[in-house]
Parts: structure tokens; C-alpha cells; sequence
């Protein structure tokens, strides 16, 4: 999220076009304003919404020709007529209650029994048995006497509103410390849901149909909704289980500054804030999602506000006028009131997009699409790459995927103006902005078989999915887009999304002929990563790397390396527990494929990521990228040479390279537990637990007072009984009045506090004062108070400590600070350096008038590996892992083995599904350690294959003259076909080495040889000038270099101006644009003179990234060769 960003260089149409939506809050109705509604609805041509009647025409003819046409109508009906059978009065009084729904939360069964629970739980509900609620674990029913919701809150502002809650010891969900589950809210919420559901169902068949009893049927549950939804409250979503207390709107309007106290349990205290703000509010039971809801619920009433019984309407006006005032247009309130871009917001803003369309309200259809602007421009990355992850960019995708149906041809009401004078005319939210490149981005972010790699906070499971390639095919019909709908709906399309298709697939579609989908050889300027493929197609396999720069929804993951091949993972990524409590453990460094110094985790503010070499030729691919994940590596470096035999096979060189700190790491983990270690004497190993000094601290993120006293820290046993009490003056015995107290310390990091002795004390004379006086000119209070001599950033001073283990705290507390933080920081290796710090969080306290004590725990973090089984061996010998997988699939890991290694192996963590159901699963992680600061290159070979056709058969390191560069590297490597030798270096510098194939020379930053029965067959050089081996020589021009003049986008293309001249054969190759500290590699997609200068087009007829800003350029040559 943190990904430098520009906007976008838009074409003269688009920006005309899109000129009105620069600055909405200026130019338009707001949309909490209602007066334009009654104005503007009589314009309105139903349906107005994703459907319009061109789309309904579309679905007859689908409805004609196609069988699978005729069977969704006949689900669809058979839904709709059983629905429309249960709507009595009584019914949906039931399912669609007075009181406002709740969310989700944990069970308190599964926790009573011992059991794994999570803090949304895992419920199954059926409309069957509409007030049950089953817990999918312990499966135990609810309501349930042995878990009574015994407190209750009720509304002042709505008395009938009565809100229960299960009593007994709380639990912390997420960031909420004491919450309590609402069983009965859980319930209200998937009644209110599955109503809802049911009336899309109703429209639907209605809008295929005309018969008016599905509108009736529809309006019934909409004048249900019209009677209870105003008096919905604004809740917090997940387990939180706040709600405000006031009239909604204003609610809505001060979501943080509430006008009286919000509706909590005990032991929490009202702060006139709801917890985590627009993030989790709702009114329907989302967590801050409620715009599908809304979109739902406006599309069911735009397909049927219209109907006709015979000759009279099915809804009166005054009917239709109470739907828009009460549901729909008071659904959007809330979301209108929050002017932020995440992945939930955008969803909300196509909800209000949707019910402006549908009412008549170009405020909303104006919030909207500034929403869908921002989102496509701001949210995801300038090269349409996702910001987060692909998980959530699907996510926030799902969001607005509304936009490319409603605003296909969009103008604004006649005689709307916005505040500027200008309007929108015929806007296409495809055409007129970035959205194709965002779905660009996923496509091509996808491996062969159609899925997304787990990357960050992703599944295995991720992919687009047949619904979106339908949209896709829609929106962008190229041969690309329709072979990738083929690809998931079979040739002849019957097996896609028959909701989507029927309405928005041209029949035709299905006669198309189109090539074969295929995936591209792809680094991504923004996003930072790195694709390198083999096959025809680009869908053998998938090796990417990953230097992409941390933000929301990322993790510790920089120079990360996923391989996936023939269906099979082989060098994994964990991927994404969710809100799982064990989440870390597949977001830490030591879940990936990386290199670890000194045992820690990478940082994450300002890690970047920059690409320094991507080149693509018929049998050698390379990538090379670093990063800032470690403070004190002076260099992070990754290259990566995918090698391809072609029908025999391929295989992956990798190069790691890491100079500072103490202690490298070079893991991966294994795809199984079928596997054996061959080379190496591996012995058990024994771990022992390192010194490190530690303090606990009192965090105050607002202007606040506080006291403490009485302070204990005591280690953990080993027979689980508590040691002396480590605090330093705990109980402040000693100290001046008026004076900072000897032991304690003070961190400030934003703003000024000050740390006195006082009296009195809690039972004695004396105690600490701690006070947070003014926050910093940015407008943030940070500041500490320290138990142990540190300033927060150095800790030579501090609490003698262990890492590994575990301290128990008690503290008590008073003053007038409702948030208090309570955690420990700690330096594992070096505690005069503030890059060393480690914070462990704790909990939240908070302070009031009359002392109280509070207790927690914490567990420093351990040098020991976390693994069991650990075996150790010296990694001097040449070694390999040997994966047998499903299907006599193999995956060879090879080492060429160095003095200075020793290689440790041990089982860790291999959960991966949040639901537990694969709980205690472990993976072979393989750790290959060197001790020292200087220059350190790990090589390794990977390679997958059938069980008896793996092309590598051993990798061995070549020796290279004294006078080589830092850093260089050379390979052999023993494939079934003959020796392929590749040679890496960070600078390019001639250097003579023998190989098994002869002298080789080169001043390359890569060269590689590949042979065939001792002779070389193909060679590859990449940001050098020569490369020859006996009678074969390779040449190329030298780099070339300059300032980059300008940028510049139109027509679909996007381009930079260089200085000086491009030769034409450039094209293909990769462009490297320095920007700042960055460096990004951009496709070259063409190459056209421009005067004195060279316009390089990174982006043609809508293929490729938009061209942005930077310093200088540079263009290392690529050239190969290749016997005939």
C-alpha cells in the first residue's frame, strides 16, 4: 500500500469525460442531500440499475437457443415459487425483525470444551429453522441453556430495541479485548440475509417472467424492510458487538464523536466512539460491507417497481415512494458519510452508485463513481497490480464489479449540472478508465491452472472465476479475454455463469474461434513482482519473485520465491489464515522462501523493492530484484535463472545474495512430508536460548494521564511457577519527588510527555506519574512510559531477559487514559541499535480515577528456530531433498554445497486453512546458515519433474579468478541432456573462468551456456557486451542509458520519451526507470523516433502498463543464440 503512486495520465476524451469527477464534494449534490431525489426520479427508465432493458432483450434470446438458458430459469422459478408461498405477515415479521441484526462472534461452546474457536466462529444456519443457530465445530445449538444470554442492553433512543448478550468471562476478539458472542444477533442477521437473497431471486424471475406474482411477491418483503429498516442502529461489525444509541444519520455523520454513549457491555465503558469507525459499521449484519446488501436489495426493486397486474401497477406510488425514501436511499446514509478508500469501502459506493441510479439521485451516482475512480486509479497500483494481495484485490474487484454493468453509457439527468458546470455524457466506466487494467493485472497475475499464487494474504484457492470472465469478456471482448471465459466455461460456453451470461453474453460468443488462452513472461513495474513461465502457452509453470514493497494485507515476504509446476506447489507459500489467532504464523519472514539475518524479521516501513534485471529468451529466462527488508544488509539481493530443455525439461538456478548483520538463513519449506535429505549427516540438534535485555511499556496514543505503581515482571518457570519480580523499583521505593523515577524511562516518538515520582502512592508514599502532553505538529500523540532504564529506542540499560521466554505482568493503574497499550520491546542482537528493536503487544488497558490492577502476559521472541525434530549437519558436500508428490511427481532441491554452511532441517508450521481443518499439520523447513557481514551467495538448483524424467542431476560451484568481481558467481550444473554453466555479477566486468565446457569469457551480468551432448546448444547474454566458449561467440550492444524527458498516454497506448535513440530490436525487452530510491522495470511494447529522441511505448492498444515519471532510464542488452 505503500507503493510510490501517480495518477493517472489520462487521454483528452477520458479527461473531459471525467472532468466533472475531480472534486465531487464540489461538484455535486451531496449525497446525504435527499432534496435532489423527488426532482430527478421522474426520469428514471426502469430497469436503470446493471440491468437494463437491452440486457433482458439479451436474455430472451439466450433463453431461445441455449439449454443451459432454460435451466437456470427453471432453478430460478422453482426458488422464486416456493419463496413467494412462505410471505405471510407473520413470516416476515419473523425473518426480517424489529431489532437491528448483529454479525458474527465466537462460540462459547467450542471454548467450554477445549476446542480451537475463532473469533467470527463458524456457523451453519438454515431457513428451516430460522431461529437455530448451529456451531459447525462442537456442533452445538443455539439458543442453549447452558450459554444464556443473561446481559441485555437496551436503546433509549429506540426502547423497543433489546440487544442480548452471552455472560461469563469475555473473549478478546481481534483488537476487542472483553467482547461477548450475541447468539440471537448472529441469528437476526442470517434471517435478514437470506430474506434479501430470496427477493433478488423474486426480481430475477419476475424480470425473466412478467408474471406478477414475483413483484408482489418482492414488494411484500420491501415494504417489510421500508417499516423496520429506519430504525436500524449503526453497529459495530465481527464480534464487537457495540451500537450506537442515536437517531442513525447522525450516527452515520459522527461515527467517532457520538452525541451520547454508545450501547456496550460490561466491563467496557462507553467512549462516544464506535470501535473501528466506518471499518466494521453496519445497519444489515456486515462488518462494514453493506453495499452488496444495498445493491441487492435496489436491483430487486428496480426490476419490479414497474410491474403490471393486468392493467394496474403492482406498487402504488405512495408504496414505490416509501421503498426510496426508507430502504433504499436510507441504506446508502451510512455509507455516504464515510469519504475513505479501502477494499470495503468501494463496495458501499457501488451501492450508492446503484440506488442513485435507480431513484433518480446524480449526488449518489456522482459519490459513487468517485468512489469506482478512485479505486481503479488509487487503490490499485499505477501498473493495475494489486495493492494488497489478489485475494483481497478480487475482493475489493467483487466490490465494484456493478460499475461495468451500470455505467455503459451513462449521462447525467437533463438540466443536472454539476457545481463546475460541467456533465457527464455517455460515460463508460469501462472505456474511460483504468478498470481494464486492473483486471489486466489479475490475469496476469494468475499461474497455469487458472489460479492465483497464495501471495501474501491470499488462498490457494484465489482465482477469477467464471462469473468475472464473463464481466471481463463483456467489458474488453478481445481474443484474449474470450479464450479465458472458454477456459472456465468450456468451448462451447455452457458451463459459465448462467446468472451473468444470460443477461450480458451476446449469443454469438459461443460460435467464436479464438487462440488457445496464454500467459506472458511479466515483471510488474508497481507491484513489483516477477513472472517467468515454460510452455507453449505460458501455463507449464510459474516461478515468481516476489519484491514488492509491505503494506495492508502483505507480509514479511521481500524476495520471496514461489514455484508451482504441472499442478503441483513446490517451493510454497503458506498463504492466508485469515483472522485466524495463529496468523502469524504465515505472515513471518521464516514462513517464506527467503534468507533471514540474524534470526529476525524483515522490517516493513520502507522495504521496497526494485527490479534490476528481467529478460525473456526461448530457453533462459532471468529475474534479479532486491530490497530494504533488512536494515543492516547492506545488500538483498535475488537473481533467478529458469533454464528450459524444453521437452526435457526445465529447471530454476537461484542466486541469493546478502551482505551485513551476523547470522544468514537461507530456508525454504518443502510442498510435503513424503521426502529424503541425500548427502548430508544429519544429527539432532540441540538449541539453547540467548540473553537480551527487554523493558515493558505503557504506549499513550492520545493526551492523557496516568499512574502506576506496584509493577511486577516475572519469568516463567520451567514447572510453571513464577520467578523474583524483575522490575526495576516496582513499587517506587526510591526517587525524588517531582524527579524521573531511577529504573523507569520515557519514549517519545511523536510529541512531548514527561515521567515524575509523585505521592501518594497506591498504599505506600509514592508512585510514577506518566503524562502525555501534547501530540506532534503532524497531529500524533506517541509516547511511552518504560518500566526498565530506556528510552524506547536503545536498551543496554534495560531488564535483564531471555529470549524465549515467557513473563507475566501485573501493574496497577490510574488517571484518565481510555487507551493504554500495554506491551514489551527488546533487542535480540544488538541493544545500542534502535533498527534492533522488537515490540510485543500485550493488551489494552484503560485508566480511570480509582486504582486497579491489571495482569498480562508475554513471550520474547526466541532465537531457537520454531521446529521440531531438528536435525544439523555440516552443508560442505554437494546435498539434495528428494519430494515425492501425487501423480509420480518429483521436486529436486539442490545445494552445491560450502565450507562455511551448516544445513538444518526440522518440521514447522503447515497449517493453512483457517477453519482448522488441517490443524497441527507440519512442513520440512530447510535452513542452510553461514555466520559473518561480508558478501554471502546462496545457490540453489530447483527443479520439478515426472518421477523418472528430472533434467538436473547435480549442481557443483566453478572457481573464478582472483580478479572476478565481488559477488560473482559461477555454475555448473548436470542435466540428463549434458552441463549447462551459468555465471552471475553485480557489475558487469570481463572475467575468463574454466568450465566443464571449455574458457568461457564473458563481462555479462548473466551468461549461460547450455549443452547437448558436450556441445553447447544455446547461450544467453544479459547486460553485457560478450560472452564466447570455444568457437561460439555471443555479442551485443553495450547498456544504454539517459534521462527520462517526459511521459504521455493516448488512444490506449501509454509511452515514455527517452533522450537519445532505441534501436528497433529493443522491443521485447525490458526498460529499467529509476525513481528515487526505486527501480522499475517496464515491457517495451515499441519503439518510434520522436525528433531527437525515442518515444518507448510501455503500453499498446490497451495491452501493458501505463508509462509514469521517473529520473534516468537504462536498457541492459539481452541477446542468445541457439544451434540450428
Amino acid at each position: 500500500m505503500s507503493q510510490p503512486r501517480s495518477r493517472t495520465y489520462a487521454t483528452a476524451v477520458v479527461a473531459v469525460l471525467l472532468g466533472a469527477m475531480r472534486d465531487m464534494s464540489a461538484q455535486t449534490t451531496a449525497p446525504t442531500d435527499w432534496a435532489a431525489w423527488k426532482q430527478h426520479r421522474g426520469q428514471v427508465q426502469h430497469p436503470a440499475a446493471a440491468i437494463k432493458p437491452a440486457d433482458l432483450d439479451r436474455a430472451k434470446m439466450n433463453l431461445e437457443r441455449f439449454d443451459w438458458a432454460k435451466q437456470y430459469l427453471t432453478n430460478l422459478r422453482r426458488s422464486a415459487d416456493a419463496y413467494a408461498t412462505q410471505l405471510t405477515p407473520e413470516y416476515l415479521s419473523q425473518v426480517i425483525e424489529r431489532t437491528t441484526p448483529g454479525c458474527v462472534g465466537p462460540c462459547p461452546a467450542c471454548r467450554a470444551k477445549g476446542l480451537p474457536w475463532h473469533p467470527n466462529g463458524q456457523w451453519s444456519w438454515s431457513a428451516s429453522k430460522p431461529d437455530q443457530l448451529t456451531c459447525s465445530v462442537c456442533k452445538t445449538v443455539f439458543p442453549n441453556e447452558e450459554f444464556p444470554e443473561e446481559i441485555v442492553l437496551q436503546s433509549t433512543w429506540d426502547p423497543e430495541q433489546k440487544f442480548g448478550f452471552v455472560g461469563g468471562e469475555t473473549f478478546k476478539c481481534f483488537g476487542y479485548t472483553n467482547a461477548r458472542p450475541s447468539l440471537s444477533g448472529i441469528i437476526r442477521a442470517r434471517k435478514l440475509g437470506h430474506a434479501t437473497g430470496q427477493l433478488h431471486t423474486l426480481a430475477l424471475a419476475y424480470a425473466l417472467t412478467d408474471e406478477p406474482k414475483y413483484a408482489q411477491a418482492a414488494k411484500a418483503v420491501l415494504l417489510r424492510l421500508a417499516e423496520v429498516f429506519p430504525k436500524y442502529l449503526v453497529r459495530a461489525g465481527y464480534g464487537y458487538g457495540e451500537y450506537t444509541d442515536c437517531d442513525p444519520h447522525v450516527a452515520s455523520e459522527r461515527i467517532d464523536d457520538l452525541p451520547n454513549d454508545e450501547l456496550v457491555y460490561p466491563p467496557n465503558r462507553p467512549d462516544r466512539k464506535l470501535y473501528a469507525g466506518y471499518w466494521a459499521a453496519s445497519r444489515v449484519g456486515s462488518s462494514g460491507m453493506d453495499g452488496g446488501w444495498v445493491s441487492n436489495v435496489a436491483e430487486s426493486y428496480d426490476l419490479t417497481c414497474t410491474a403490471q397486474a393486468g392493467d394496474k401497477p403492482v406498487y402504488s406510488d405512495d408504496e414505490r415512494l416509501r421503498i426510496e425514501r426508507d430502504v433504499l436511499l436510507e441504506s446508502t446514509y451510512l455509507a455516504a458519510c464515510d469519504d475513505s478508500i479501502n477494499n470495503k469501502s468501494v463496495g458501499n459506493r457501488a451501492g450508492c452508485a446503484m440506488v442513485g441510479l435507480v431513484v433518480g439521485h446524480p449526488g449518489l451516482v456522482r459519490f459513487g463513481l468517485d468512489g469506482f475512480k478512485r479505486t481503479v486509479e488509487e487503490w490499485f497500483l499505477p501498473d493495475g497490480g494489486t495493492s494488497e494481495s489478489p485475494a483481497y484485490a478480487m475482493m475489493t474487484m467483487g466490490g465494484v464489479d456493478g460499475f461495468a454493468l451500470m455505467f455503459r453509457d451513462y449521462s447525467d439527468p437533463e438540466g443536472y449540472v454539476g457545481a463546475d458546470g460541467k456533465r457527464l455524457e455517455h460515460f463508460n466506466a469501462c472505456r474511460d478508465t483504468r478498470y481494464g487494467d486492473c483486471w489486466q493485472g489479475l490475469i496476469w497475475n494468475l499461474q497455469g491452472d487458472l489460479r492465483h499464487p497464495p501471495s501474501a494474504d491470499s488462498y490457494r484457492t484465489t482465482s477469477l472465476g467464471a462469473t468475472y470472465a464473463e464481466l471481463i469478456a463483456v467489458a474488453y471482448p478481445t481474443d484474449e479475454h474470450v479464450a479465458l471465459l472458454k477456459e472456465y466455461a468450456g468451448k462451447d460456453l455452457a458451463a459459465g455463469s448462467a446468472s451473468q451470461a444470460l443477461f450480458c453474453r451476446e449469443p454469438a460468443l459461443a460460435d467464436r474461434e479464438v487462440p488457445p488462452f496464454a500467459l506472458p513472461d511479466v515483471a510488474f513495474p508497481f507491484l513489483s513482482q516477477g513472472y517467468l513461465r515454460t510452455g507453449a502457452a505460458g501455463r507449464d509453470s510459474l516461478l515468481m519473485l516476489n519484491a514488492s514493497d509491505y503494506g495492508g494485507h502483505h507480509h514479511l515476504d521481500s524476495l520471496n520465491l514461489y514455484y508451482w509446476q504441472a499442478g503441483h506447489e513446490l517451493l510454497s507459500d503458506l498463504g492466508y489464515l485469515w483472522d485466524h489467532p495463529d496468523s502469524y504464523q504465515t505472515r513471518r519472514a521464516f514462513a517464506h522462501n527467503l534468507v533471514l539475518l540474524d534470526g529476525s524479521d524483515q522490517a516493513t516501513g520502507g522495504r521496497g523493492g526494485s527490479f534490476h534485471l528481467f529478460s525473456v529468451t526461448p530457453r533462459v529466462k532471468v529475474m534479479e530484484a532486491s530490497s530494504k527488508a533488512y536494515p543492516a544488509a547492506e545488500v538483498y539481493r535475488r537473481t533467478c535463472v529458469q533454464v528450459d530443455h524444453g521437452e526435457a525439461g526445465s529447471y530454476v538456478v537461484d542466486l541469493f545474495r546478502v551482505k551485513g548483520g551476523t547470522r544468514r538463513q537461507y530456508l525454504f519449506h518443502g510442498p510435503g512430508t513424503a521426502y529424503q535429505v541425500q548427502g548430508l549427516d544429519l544429527q539432532p540438534a540441540v538449541q539453547s536460548a540467548r540473553p537480551a535485555p527487554f523493558a515493558l511499556r505503557f504506549h499513550l496514543p492520545q493526551v492523557s494521564e496516568l499512574y502506576v505503581d506496584d509493577v511486577e515482571i516475572r519469568q516463567v518457570q520451567p514447572n510453571a511457577t513464577d520467578g523474583p519480580n524483575l522490575a526495576p523499583n516496582g513499587s517506587v521505593a526510591t526517587g525524588a519527588l517531582n524527579k524521573p523515577a531511577p529504573g523507569w524511562g520515557v519514549y517519545t516518538g511523536d510529541g512531548s510527555a514527561d515521567m515524575a515520582v509523585v505521592t501518594p502512592g497506591r498504599t505506600d508514599a509514592q508512585c510514577v506519574r506518566f503524562r502525555a502532553l501534547k501530540p506532534h505538529e503532524n497531529g500524533r500523540m506517541n509516547a511511552a512510559l518504560l518500566v526498565g532504564e530506556s528510552d524506547g529506542y536503545r536498551g543496554a540499560k534495560a531488564i535483564a531477559g531471555v529470549l524465549g521466554a515467557t513473563y507475566k505482568v501485573r501493574c496497577w493503574i490510574k488517571g484518565n487514559a481510555d487507551h493504554v497499550n500495554l506491551d514489551a520491546v527488546t533487542w535480540p542482537n544488538d541493544p545500542a541499535s534502535a533498527a534492533d528493536r522488537v515490540h510485543v503487544t500485550m493488551r489494552q488497558l484503560s485508566a480511570a480515577a480509582e486504582w486497579k490492577q491489571y495482569e498480562a502476559a508475554f513471550t520474547l521472541p526466541s532465537t531457537k528456530l520454531p521446529l521440531e525434530n531438528l536435525r544439523k549437519a555440516s552443508g560442505e558436500a554437494p546435498w539434495r531433498a528428494v519430494w515425492s508428490l501425487p501423480e509420480d511427481y518429483t521436486f529436486v532441491a539442490l545445494s552445491p554445497g560450502r565450507k562455511q554452511e551448516t544445513v538444518l532441517v526440522g518440521d514447522g508450521w503447515g497449517q493453512r486453512d483457517h477453519r482448522n481443518t488441517d490443524r497441527g499439520a507440519t512442513l520440512p523447513y530447510l535452513i542452510r546458515q553461514t555466520e559473518g557481514g561480508d558478501l554471502d551467495t546462496f545457490v540453489s538448483v530447483f527443479c520439478g519433474a515426472p518421477k523418472d524424467a528430472v533434467p538436473a542431476k547435480s549442481v557443483k560451484l566453478l572457481p573464478l579468478p582472483a580478479e572476478a568481481p565481488e559477488g560473482a558467481v559461477a555454475v555448473a550444473v548436470e542435466t540428463t541432456r549434458g552441463t549447462d554453466v551459468i555465471v552471475s555479477s553485480l557489475t558487469s566486468q570481463a572475467t575468463v573462468l574454466a568450465t566443464p565446457l571449455g574458457e568461457l569469457k564473458t563481462d555479462g551480468l548473466v551468461a549461460a551456456v547450455l549443452s547437448s551432448d558436450g556441445t553447447p546448444s544455446s547461450a544467453c547474454l544479459v547486460g553485457g557486451t560478450r560472452l564466447s566458449i570455444g568457437d561460439l561467440e555471443v555479442t551485443a550492444n553495450p547498456a544504454l542509458g539517459g534521462t527520462l524527458l517526459e511521459v504521455g498516454s493516448a488512444g490506449g497506448d501509454s509511452w515514455f520519451v527517452l533522450d537519445g535513440q532505441l534501436p528497433e530490436d529493443c522491443v521485447g525487452q525490458t526498460l529499467f526507470v529509476q525513481d528515487g530510491d526505486l527501480r522499475r522495470a517496464d515491457p517495451i511494447r515499441g519503439v518510434a523516433p520522436a525528433g531527437d529522441h525515442t518515444k518507448v511505448f510501455a503500453k499498446k492498444g490497451n495491452v501493458g502498463f501505463e508509462a509514469r515519471p521517473g529520473q534516468t532510464w537504462e536498457l541492459p542488452s539481452t541477446a542468445f543464440w541457439a544451434k540450428l
